[in-house]
């Protein structure tokens, strides 16, 4: 019976390793995504990973470089999102605002007011993550609308 007991004992033991090795295995750490973006980012733009998600800061010299530079960074496994605060520079050599970090800027002061309510902005499109409840979705998305997106995609999960 003893025997049995310990045989039951590695079992489990064994199987609580191997399930927590193998979870360990499936995020990789944010500083080796950040190791792996650097190497898709051009000279300018630095990259911050907090728990997969992407911030690139700096400044592009075309809008062409900005999008391959999201897309890439989006195309790395572990990556969740990524918020490109980084502006681009006008051909006369002055930084030009991104419409989208302006809409980003907008819609995150709105979203102060929207617990667990995340928002990705990508040429104009307002993508709305997260969690909410049903009766507040009116009042947000009349918020937003406001702002003039050109399109919202509301992706939340309604309580």
């Amino acid at each position: 019976m003893k025997q049995l007991k310990k045989i039951l004992w590695a079992f489990a033991l064994m199987g609580t390793l191997s399930f927590s090795l193998t979870s360990c295995k499936n995020e990789p750490k944010d500083s080796d995504l950040v190791t792996k973006a650097k190497s898709v980012i051009p000279e300018g733009i630095t990259i911050d990973v907090k728990k997969g998600v992407a911030t690139l800061t700096g400044e592009y010299n075309d809008n062409d470089v900005k999008q391959s530079t999201e897309n890439a960074v989006k195309a790395i496994p572990g990556i969740k999102s990524v918020e490109d605060n980084a502006t681009v520079k006008s051909e006369s050599g002055d930084v030009v605002v991104s419409v989208d970090s302006v809409l980003k800027s907008k819609v995150n002061d709105i979203l102060k007011g929207y617990t667990g309510v995340t928002a990705e902005i990508n040429d104009g499109v307002v993508t709305l993550n997260g969690e909410l409840n049903r009766s507040e979705l009116p009042r947000l998305m009349q918020a937003i609308n406001t702002l003039q997106p050109k399109k919202i995609e509301q992706k939340l999960l309604l309580k």
